[in-house]
Order: structure tokens, then C-alpha cells, then sequence
């Protein structure tokens, strides 16, 4: 009866929103980084527990050159659907967070309508804690940890969600285990047949793991990301025989020959490791070349061709080529492209990529991202 009785105060909050501006604030007041938690009490005007809930950050990911968060749900906000997932950005030219449901991007808090209190400041007079104030519900935001309450007006159900325990970063902030978990750890572990470990590990072939890499003009340079996804329902094991786990490498497409290479001056310790990626999972990498070549000389304007490789023991793991063009100072147009027969490249290819994220964790698949 409890999940049926709370379900009415999510399905309240997600009525459709026709609003079409955001509520502008700074970059702080939702964290925004992979693992980060939320769990919530939904409580009754007694004060008594009828349910409780979670958000989680499981996944980042890039669509046209913009960092985006996808959400486990987020039922907070006006217009947003309770148990499935959502990405979400903050845009720094409007200050405001956006949401992405794979086909449209939309204001997460929206403004038409709302009205803002600032209801507590720090010892230097910034705003701590503010009130969005919807009028069919109010969200309690508090700067460094994001939602932590939200109340329904006087037409809706009498019921509060409170924020009960969070995991920001590496900080753990109230109680942070949920009923299921809490009931997991009092039945305590279940013995393990040593044979469901090796059942349970995928191993390196030509189709997995996937590699996608991606070169992104930026001032001075270009940004190299590279996902590194196990598509197999096992864990996707790795031996590494140094604390290096990736490199990028730049080749002049000219010549052919290497012109720069992300670990070279950089030392490495030795040290034998293994690292896995969870079935459905991904790693995800990232490093900024400045245009510079291995003798730090700056590179001239011309087409350039980038890879990227991880430094496992024994089987190569490499992505397909990506080429790129460097151009003069002051131009602004960018070109970014597969060799031919490497495959298709392209925001639009983004945007699908992040649509098939989103489906993925609708049906269930653990699609979280472990960086290293």
C-alpha cells in the first residue's frame, strides 16, 4: 500500500510542464559527477516513512562537445517522469541546469510561473539554500548538495519528500543505505561456487571491448575522449603491468609519422594490476593536446590523424583512427572525421549513442562508467 500511496506524490511532481525558461543559478547547486547519490524519504504530514527512493549519476558522456549526466530518474523536477532515466547538463552561458530525454533538450528547472527565495547565506552573503516555489510544489535546493525536500502545495497529497543521505564525491553526507541494501547486509554474504567466477568473465576479442573515440576542437588544442565499453553481459578483465591504462597518440597524415604522444615526459610506476569493466559498462578517458608537437614546437595547420590505445600486458587494444584538421589562428570551422571504411562520425551519431545510453539503463542494463 505504501509504494501505491507514494507513487502519487512523484506522479504530482511530474505533471507536464509547458514552461520554456530555466531558473538561472551557479554550477554548485546540483553536483554533477558520475556516483554521486541522493536517497529520499517520502513522508506523510505525521512525519511517518512511507517510502523511500534514489538518484544516482550512473553514467557521462559527450553529445556535440557538451558534458552530459545521465541520471538513474530524477522525479524532482516539474515535467519529469518518475523511474526512468534523464540526462542532464548545466549550460554556463545561461547558468542553468538542461534535461535530455534522448530527443529534446528542456529547461530541468523551469522559471515561467516559479518564483525564488533565497532563504539562507553563508558568512559572505551567498545564497546557501533557495526555495523554487511552483506554487503546486516548492524544491528546497541547497548549495554543494542539490534537492533536499520537496513539498506539494495545498491541492496536492499531503506528503513531504525529505533528502535523508547523500554521497557527494568522496563525502557521505546522512545515511546513505537503502532498505534493500540494509536488509541485504542483516542476511549477511551468500556462499559463492568458484565456478560462477570464471563463468562470470568475459574475455578480449575483435568485437569487444568498443571503442569509441572522439577528437574535440577546443581553444588551443583539441580534447581526445575515448569510451571503452563492454558490451558482454560479464565482467570484461584487463593486466596492466604499469599505473598507465591509456595513451593517445597524433600522427601527421602527411608523412605518417608520430608527432605526439600523450605519455611521453610523464612517468609511470610499475606496479601489476588487473582492473574489469562491469557488464554493460564503460571506461571513460580523456586527455587535451595543446597542438604541440613531442619537442613541444607548435605543429603547423594541416590534417592530422589520432588513435587511441590502452596499455594492457600481452593483446593490443586500439581504436580505429579518427582524423582531424589543425587550421591557422582566427578560422573557425573544424573538421572531424572517420577514415573512410572506420566508420561514421557526427553530432547526430552523439545524440543516438546518448538515446541508446538512456534505453539501456530504462531496461535495467548497468550501463555506469568506471574511470580510472
Amino acid at each position: 500500500m505504501f509504494r501505491l500511496i507514494a507513487v502519487s506524490i512523484l506522479t504530482f511532481l511530474a505533471a507536464p510542464s509547458a514552461f520554456a525558461q530555466g531558473i538561472r543559478m551557479s554550477p554548485d547547486f546540483l553536483p554533477l559527477d558520475v556516483g554521486n547519490l541522493w536517497r529520499y524519504e517520502i513522508q506523510d504530514s505525521a512525519g511517518a516513512v512511507l517510502d523511500d527512493f534514489e538518484i544516482e549519476i550512473l553514467q557521462h558522456t559527450i553529445v556535440d562537445g557538451r558534458s552530459m549526466y545521465v541520471f538513474s530518474q530524477f522525479p524532482l523536477a516539474p515535467g519529469v517522469e518518475a523511474g526512468r532515466p534523464v540526462g542532464v547538463r548545466y549550460d554556463r552561458e545561461r547558468r542553468q541546469y538542461l534535461r535530455f530525454d534522448g530527443e529534446l533538450e528542456d529547461d530541468l528547472f523551469p522559471s515561467l510561473g516559479a518564483s525564488m527565495e533565497v532563504v539562507e547565506t553563508d558568512s559572505d552573503g551567498l545564497a546557501l539554500r533557495v526555495v523554487f516555489d511552483y506554487g503546486a510544489l516548492s524544491l528546497t535546493l541547497e548549495r554543494g548538495v542539490g534537492i533536499v525536500a520537496a513539498t506539494p502545495g495545498a491541492s496536492g497529497p499531503q506528503q513531504v519528500i525529505k533528502l535523508i543521505g547523500a554521497r557527494i564525491g568522496s563525502e557521505l553526507i546522512g545515511d546513505v543505505t537503502s532498505r534493500q541494501q540494509q536488509a541485504a547486509l542483516e542476511r549477511g554474504p551468500e556462499p559463492m561456487d568458484p565456478r560462477d567466477l570464471s563463468e562470470n568473465v568475459a574475455t578480449l576479442s575483435e568485437a569487444n571491448p568498443v571503442l569509441i573515440l572522439e577528437a574535440i576542437p577546443e581553444s588551443g588544442g583539441h580534447r581526445f575522449v575515448l569510451q571503452v565499453q563492454n558490451i558482454a553481459d560479464k565482467l570484461l578483465p584487463f593486466d596492466f603491468t604499469t599505473s598507465q591504462s591509456f595513451d593517445f597518440v597524433v600522427l601527421d597524415t602527411s608523412n605518417g609519422l608520430e608527432v605526439w604522444r600523450w605519455s611521453r615526459r610523464m612517468f609511470f610506476s610499475q606496479v601489476i594490476r588487473s582492473e574489469a569493466i562491469r557488464p554493460g559498462g564503460q571506461w571513460l578517458f580523456e586527455a587535451v593536446w595543446n597542438h604541440r608537437d613531442d619537442n613541444l614546437d607548435d605543429v603547423g595547420p594541416g590534417t592530422y590523424e589520432v588513435f587511441a590505445l590502452l596499455t594492457t600486458e600481452g593483446t593490443s587494444v586500439r581504436s580505429d583512427p579518427l582524423e582531424f584538421d589543425v587550421l591557422f589562428p582566427g578560422s573557425r570551422t573544424q573538421r572531424t572525421r572517420r577514415i573512410p571504411g572506420r566508420g561514421l562520425e557526427g553530432s547526430g551519431g552523439q545524440a543516438v549513442a546518448l538515446r541508446s545510453c538512456l534505453e539501456g539503463h530504462r531496461d535495467g542494463r548497468d550501463n555506469r562508467i568506471d574511470s580510472n
